[in-house]
């Protein structure tokens, strides 16, 4: 009997404090409401409220590159294609 207590005894600790954190992680987890995308609105209001503070400034934008105008595909022609 003493060697079975002595052999078992990490796991009388361990155990209990895994099933503690989790159900601590699980009931963090549920009362925090899902996160959703902000709306356009709360977006424009975040953004400036990062201008305001400084936190985004000329220096730190990097110069807007003009996006390059999408290539059209070339179409397969009908008869080159054989059935």
């Amino acid at each position: 009997m003493r060697k079975k207590i002595s052999v078992y005894w990490p796991l009388a600790i361990v155990v209990p404090l895994a099933a503690a954190a989790f159900l601590h992680l699980c009931g963090d987890a549920a009362s925090r409401p899902p996160q959703t995308p902000l709306a356009a609105d709360q977006l424009t209001a975040e953004l400036a409220r990062a201008v305001s503070y400084g936190m985004i400034d000329e220096s730190s934008a990097l110069p807007a590159k003009p996006m390059r105008s999408p290539k059209a595909m070339p179409l397969a022609d009908a008869s080159a294609v054989s059935s």
